[in-house]
């Protein structure tokens, strides 16, 4: 992402309005320009080809469905890591039974630690070092479970000590991979150059709808308007999908981290 972008996390909201505005702009200029050519060249003169106005606008259409697609399945993949890295902690919390009691009081804080990172890490974000910072904090609560149980499984009865040693070390294992692949995934996005091309073809786009309304005598400001809405509402949906804890609701996003909470505590 566009290193202004990184640092201003906070105007991923807005670029959608400013879109717009970008499409306006730019249909009232190939409006114009329009005018002028069929001004100074005539009907006959002023031609516009359809196969290179439908070539350009497939073209848009395919790099926004790519795009588009690539955000829903990233997102897809941070809710999936949402809700294993919930189902993980959840199963760590059940098997604290097989510990001491101090060590349970001891590993139950760290996990406790660690959810609390991981549903303020997140929040109120203002630029990309942010989530770096975010993500270090939760691999450093991880790395503190990791050295507190397998500190606790060596003062575990040896009664529990197959049940410490193989199944909550396995767990605990689990758990920092999944951890580990959540803070991957919140840092996955675009290439700034996908976004940018996506920008320069809709702003094209909007060239060639206003230089057509004027050469065709077709003008539908109905459809062109809806138009620039739905592209507008398209960048957002986007936009949102790649930035969830910016742009969706906090308890939609943390859901199954939250009914963990609620159910330890």
């Amino acid at each position: 992402m566009h290193s202004f972008f990184e640092s201003n996390l906070h105007i991923a909201q807005y670029v959608p309005f400013g879109l717009i505005i970008a499409i306006i702009i730019f249909t009232a200029i190939g409006w114009s320009v329009g005018l002028y050519r069929l001004k100074k060249y005539g009907e006959s003169g002023a031609v516009i080809r359809d196969s290179l106005a439908a070539a350009i606008f497939g073209l848009s259409a395919l790099v926004l469905g790519f795009t588009f697609s690539g955000s829903a399945s990233r997102y897809v993949d941070r809710m999936d890591a949402i809700r294993v890295q919930a189902q993980t902690l959840q199963q760590v919390y059940g098997s604290l039974k097989y510990l001491n009691k101090n060590d349970q009081v001891v590993v139950k804080k760290s996990l406790d630690d660690l959810l609390d990172a991981r549903l303020t890490a997140y929040k109120n974000l203002i630029a990309m070092s942010d989530i770096d910072a975010g993500g270090a904090k939760i691999m450093a609560a991880t790395r503190k479970i990791q050295e507190d149980v397998t500190q606790a499984t060596l003062n575990t009865s040896s009664e529990n000590k197959a049940f410490a040693t193989g199944l909550l070390t396995s767990q605990v294992s689990n758990l920092a991979t999944a951890f580990a692949a959540g803070v991957i995934d919140t840092k996955s996005h675009p290439p700034s150059l996908l976004l940018k091309f996506l920008f320069a073809l809709l702003c094209i786009g909007a060239f060639l709808i206003g230089y057509t309304m004027v050469l065709k005598n077709e003008t539908d400001w109905l459809l062109a308007s809806l138009y620039t809405l739905l592209i507008g509402i398209s960048i957002y949906v986007i936009l949102s999908l790649e930035l969830p804890n910016l742009l969706m609701p906090y308890e939609e996003v943390n859901r199954d981290l939250l009914m963990l909470k609620d159910a330890v505590r």
